[in-house]
Order: C-alpha cells, then structure tokens, then sequence
C-alpha cells in the first residue's frame, strides 16, 4: 500500500499542507510523516522559535502584520524535506502563494461543519474576535486561494482517506 506513496515522496521531497484553522494539518501531517518515516514540520512551531513567542501571543502583542512577516520569512527560506503543515493564513500573501504553487500541495479541505466543530472552542488568534458568521466568510474567501495552490484537494478527515488518495 505504503510502495506508491512512498514513490510519491521520493520524488517530492517537501509536501505542503495548507487549508484553513482545524482541517487537520499538524494532525494528519505528524501521522502521515510516521507512517511513511518522513520527517514532520509545523511552520507555526518554527515562527514560534524564532519569535521566541507562542502563535497567540505574537497576535496578541506584535499583531498580523508581524506574524504573516515572520511567516513569509520562514517560507522563503524553508528548505526542510518532509510533510511541512502551514498555517491557514499562509496563502494570505501573493509571494507565498507563488511559492507554495511551485511545491507539491495538498490542500485539506473537509466540510464546513467539521471545521466549526474544531474550531469554535478554541483559543487560536484568528477566532477571539470574530463571529462565527465572520469565520465562516474567512473560509469561504480563502477557498479559491488555497484552491488556486493546491496540486491535491482532500475533502475528507481521517488518515485511511488520505492515504487512500494519495495511492
């Protein structure tokens, strides 16, 4: 089963997850990566150390602008092979767009519903201030980014789909 894949990754040595907050980036890409002994990345642990701020706090005390800035900076630069989780503002930016087009991209995208259901208790910087009507028109605009980036769409959830998909 694995074999395919397997080929896949060796001819793609950097994957990049994208999709907006809760589609499961960190989730399934960690489980991705071990099942196919790949290393995993989180380019939001990576602005974290070098802010030496958690996402929340770079929010709360530098702002947006500050974290697309550090965001943008780790992606142009990035050259880490592996399964990379972005986060779901990445796209945000035209230069990241261009960049993330030019890698292999799977764009995580399940339904609505299950994005709310992860996301609305949470604690992430984009949801404290916003409606749920807000986040749902936030989804919505990013759509046709992420759409516009990604060489895969996986609108499932579980990691049997995915690995299904890619095979």
């Amino acid at each position: 089963m694995t074999e395919s894949i397997n080929l896949f990754f060796k001819t793609n040595k950097q994957i990049f997850l994208i999709g907006f907050m809760g589609v499961g980036k960190t989730y399934l890409g960690e489980k991705l990566a071990r099942l196919l002994n790949l290393e995993f990345h989180d380019i939001d642990r990576e602005i974290e150390k070098e802010a030496e701020l958690d996402v929340n706090d770079i929010f709360k005390l530098k702002g947006e602008k500050i974290f697309r800035e550090l965001e943008s900076g780790i992606l142009k630069k990035w050259n880490k092979s592996g399964i990379i989780s972005t986060g779901g503002g990445i796209i945000e930016l035209q230069e990241n767009r261009d960049i993330i087009k030019a890698k292999k991209t799977i764009w995580l995208n399940p339904s609505w519903q299950i994005i709310r259901s992860r996301i609305l208790n949470s604690y992430r910087p984009l949801i404290l201030d916003r409606s749920e009507e807000e986040l749902y028109k936030l989804w919505d605009q990013r759509k046709e980014l992420y759409r516009q980036c990604a060489d895969i769409e996986f609108t499932k959830s579980s990691l049997d789909d995915l690995i299904q998909l890619l095979i």
